[in-house]
């Protein structure tokens, strides 16, 4: 009802601006003019343009070169001579708003409908909705063509005079040619009109010809019925088909049958035309032209089948009641290559449920009747392929390759240069072979250089699903960073400082890079010192860059291809195929080799093979004796069974130990092995530096090989510090804070204790968890080089470090004094008079709490005693700190009073209550 009033109002418009006299009206005016209303003027006879012309006082020639000139720069809805007459529908019906347009949601629909929804086919063929009618004025008439009232016939005469008359049809059927008369020519086909005008100009006018065409056509009016987008009654071009009354009309509906559309005629169906035959085939034979008062009937869609997968245009299609299989395939496009013609599932409701039925599309001839709501699903062929092999991992060409007969790894393999990536493990491959039903798989190891090389031990011959596993020599890039770490630790730069520096560039480097040859690492580390910082970054730049090409590999590039890659998916089959009696075809190998962890166990798995998948032994590897922890059943019971071995004789060949699996490989480490321990000495040490020491030696044994101290020597204030001790202080701070959350969180719970702002608790913990760990140990280093005790002496480790400060003569002053300083230490100055020197101590000083921390990082608290008292028990000693704390109970004179004030009151109270009683 919608539509139709628009209709109406604007033919109500454009009839008001066309025949509504125009005062003053010019070529202007008519350029303001709409498309639409353009086409309207052009389809009007030409006496009706004439008058127009003279309504706006122009002539017909400046008319139609006004309209030809508005049409071109009209919008794309503007239907021509000879264009399509329809404009895109509503977005209402189909969103067509570019991609770019739409929200995340509406994109993720959209995608998803286009991805996985089947839409019927051929309803796409009608994406627009009627414009206006535009007469093919320019299309070319077949000779069969009817003529009929409102026809106009283009005649040239020629001969001893030359004319050309536009003869309209009228509506008795006849054209009028002057000094000719009329003739009548309605109802006779085009060719038989030509001949007839040509034959009566011949005869009755002496020397002259005829030459006709064909002018203006006709209008006539026709019904589009049924299950069209907008039915109704068009006016439309005599050469009009039952296909192009579709598209005037808008198209089909939704619920449309493409399959059966009709053209009735006087109460019949004069032909049925198969849109599927159009779009499948090219055959439009039933797409006749109309005449007036016909009707063109779209009736409801028929039975409908959905087919998907593996054919070239998966939709719905709507089939006709003795249509088979092989049709629904063939509208479909056929089948791709992909697709696996043995079993094609058609799926049915009958009787109420839902039925699966296989058809083999491999036989002769395919008779498999369809019905509605079927669902057909073409299944593609499997992804794996037959009678190859593949090649995974560290290759320069990985990928699935053909397999033959007497197929050997060498002929995948060509060659290290031209087959392997620089990175590749040439000690350790691996094939993955299936079981014939693809359930279980067994591993071969082999050696990848020699494979290479021909030996007839490592060059395997390969089964067809075989994958062919090469590793990269790099496990990981942080893994290899520590390593390279720990290695720096132990070779004993000459300055710490220096070290750590050289740390921090590898690491900013290493992301990008990788080390292929650690001597040339240690080399730099050998030279001289001090080496600048330009120099030395120029050095591990040019050492850290290994480029292909011209560009850097990512750190990740050497790590892609490890061991804890590969071999995850593989483990996880074998850890999934166990035997009855729950061996697991896996091994073990811990210990002093570089990449300890679980390995497959290959067929004729041993020792020495399990070592090499590893990636070797480490330097601390013992050679002299391994274990292996073996797992045995006996009676229903798991026993460990310890199976010692040489590893020398093992790595040589002269003993094979075979594995079974769930075998554990121990390689133990060499006895009193371990890095060099390193201690740095400062201060005043006659030779201070980083020292290289073995296990078990002391400090005074170290301080004596460093020439000892000098005379200048402040012993009561060394400072000695260690690693681990640093390292428990800084977990007991950790504690602390995480003691101190809980205390403070409970007292807000239960709102007891006072009452702390969360960001004041916050920044508290914040800086108690900054606090740098020193890791001091206290020491009495007179002791320990003076008197010679065993028991001061102390067992260094590694990363101990002594600093030894010049002489001081002064003694420090901190905390609630009025002025915290040092002052020069005197003989026989007690603590007192230290402390009156600076000024004496705050109102908020605890006197009851001052310590003396000592040189050597003793803490002293004085003893109780009268303030004028003398005594030598707590006498201040160069190089010691007094430290006057605060009293966290202070309360100032107003708050005392006014506590006091509120008991004496509250006391007044209580007394005036008891005198009452």
């Amino acid at each position: 009802m919608k539509a139709w009033l628009q209709q109406t109002l604007t033919a109500a418009a454009l009839a008001f601006v066309l025949f509504t006299p125009v005062q003053g009206a010019n070529a202007q005016d008519l350029s303001a003019l709409t498309p639409q209303q353009i086409q309207q003027i052009q389809k009007l006879p030409r006496a009706q343009q004439e008058a127009i012309a003279r309504q706006f006082g122009i002539n017909l020639s400046d008319l139609e070169s006004l309209m030809q000139g508005t049409a071109s720069k009209g919008s794309s809805q503007a239907a021509t001579p000879g264009e399509r007459t329809a404009t895109p529908k509503d977005l209402e019906s189909t969103d067509q708003r570019p991609l770019n347009e739409l929200s995340p949601g509406e994109l993720a629909d959209r995608l998803a409908e286009s991805d996985n929804e089947l839409k019927p086919f051929g309803y796409n063929l009608f994406q627009g909705e009627p414009s206006t009618f535009a007469p093919m004025t320019n299309a070319p008439v077949p000779a069969n063509y009817v003529l009929g009232i409102g026809d106009t016939l283009r005649i040239q005469l020629y001969g001893k005079e030359t004319r050309t008359i536009d003869a309209a049809i009228d509506n008795e059927g006849k054209i009028v040619i002057e000094n000719l008369g009329p003739i009548s020519v309605a109802g006779l086909r085009y060719d038989e009109a030509k001949a007839l005008i040509k034959s009566t100009v011949r005869d009755r006018m002496i020397g002259m010809d005829a030459a006709v065409s064909m002018g203006e056509l006709r209008s006539m009016q026709i019904f589009v019925v049924g299950e069209a987008y907008k039915p109704g009654a068009y006016t439309v071009s005599s050469l009009t088909t039952m296909s192009q009354a579709l598209f005037v009309s808008g198209g089909v509906s939704d619920i449309a049958s493409l399959r059966n559309v009709q053209l009735k005629r006087g109460g019949e169906t004069v032909v049925t035309f198969d849109l599927y035959k159009l779009l499948t085939e090219g055959d439009a034979s039933n797409d006749v032209r109309l005449q007036a008062g016909d009707v063109v009937f779209i009736p409801t869609r028929g039975a409908m089948v959905s087919i998907c997968g593996e054919v070239l245009r998966p939709a719905i299609y709507e089939l006709l009641f003795d249509e088979t299989l092989a049709d629904a395939l063939n509208y479909a496009g056929g089948l791709l290559p992909t697709a696996y013609r043995k079993s094609v599932q058609l799926q049915r409701i009958s009787d109420g449920s839902r039925r699966v039925q296989t058809v083999d599309l491999t036989a002769k001839k395919v008779t498999t009747p369809l019905q509605g709501g079927d669902e057909i699903t073409v299944l593609p062929v499997a992804r794996d392929t037959v009678d190859s092999v593949m090649v995974v991992g560290a290759a320069v060409r990985p990928g699935v390759y053909e397999w033959r007969e007497e197929l050997r790894i060498n002929d995948l393999l060509s060659s290290v240069e031209g087959a392997l990536l620089p990175i590749t493990d040439l000690t350790y491959g691996i094939v993955v072979r299936s079981s014939d039903d693809r359930r279980t798989i067994k591993v071969l190891q082999f050696d990848v250089a020699r494979a290479i090389q021909g030996s007839e031990a490592a060059n395997l011959k390969l089964q067809p699903r075989d994958q062919l596993v090469l590793f990269s020599r790099y496990e990981s890039a942080k893994a290899e960073e520590n390593q390279l770490s720990a290695w720096l630790k132990s070779e004993g730069d000459r300055q710490r400082e220096e070290r750590e520096r050289v740390l921090e560039v590898y690491r900013k480097q290493y992301l990008q890079k990788l080390i292929t040859d650690d001597s040339e690492f240690s080399q730099l580390l050998e030279q001289a010192t001090p080496v600048r910082s330009e120099e030395l970054d120029s050095q591990l730049s040019s050492l850290f860059a290994v480029e292909d090409g011209d560009q850097q590999r990512p750190a990740d590039y050497y790590a892609k291809f490890s061991r804890h890659n590969l071999l995850q998916p593989i483990l996880y089959q074998l850890r999934n195929q166990y035997s009855a009696t729950g061996t697991l075809p896996l091994v073990f190998v811990d210990g002093e080799v570089r990449y300890p962890g679980i390995y497959p166990l290959v067929e004729n798995a041993t020792a020495q093979r399990a070592i090499v998948a590893a990636g070797g032994l480490k330097e601390s590897a013992y050679l002299a004796r391994a274990e292996i922890t073996r797992t045995q059943l006996r009676s229903g019971e798991a026993e460990a069974v310890y199976l010692p071995f040489s590893l020398a004789e093992v790595l040589q060949g002269e003993e094979t130990v075979a594995l079974q699996g769930r075998d554990r490989i121990q390689i133990l480490s060499i006895p009193q092995w371990q890095n060099t321990l390193q201690v740095r000495l400062e201060g005043e040490v006659r030779f201070p530096g980083t020292y290289t020491i073995r296990r078990g030696e002391t400090l005074q044994g170290l301080l004596d090989r460093a020439g000892g101290l000098t005379e200048y020597a402040f012993i009561g204030g060394s400072i000695f510090t260690r690693v681990d001790l640093r390292d428990a202080e800084r977990r007991r701070l950790d504690e602390l804070a995480q003691q101190l959350r809980r205390e403070i969180a409970s007292n807000v719970i239960t709102d007891s204790g006072t009452q702390i702002a969360y960001g004041e608790m916050n920044q508290l913990l914040s800086d108690l968890t900054n606090v740098d760990a020193v890791g001091r140990l206290i020491i009495d280093l007179e002791d320990v080089i003076g008197k010679g005790k065993r028991t001061a002496d102390i067992q260094l480790k590694d990363g101990d470090r002594l600093f030894v400060p010049t002489v001081q003569n002064t003694v420090s002053i901190i905390g609630e004094v009025q002025l915290a300083s040092s002052y020069q230490y005197e003989s026989g100055v007690s603590l007192e008079q230290y402390i009156e020197r600076a000024g004496g101590m705050r109102q908020k000083a605890d006197d009851e709490r001052i310590y003396i921390v000592k040189a050597n990082g003793r803490v002293v608290v004085p003893e109780r005693r009268s303030w004028f008292s003398s005594g030598t028990t707590n006498e201040v000693e160069p190089g010691d700190t007094i430290v006057v704390p605060m009293d966290t109970q202070y309360m100032n004179n107003i708050e005392l009073w006014t506590t006091a004030t509120q008991i004496m009151y509250q006391v007044g109270v209580a007394l005036a209550a008891l005198s009452g009683l």
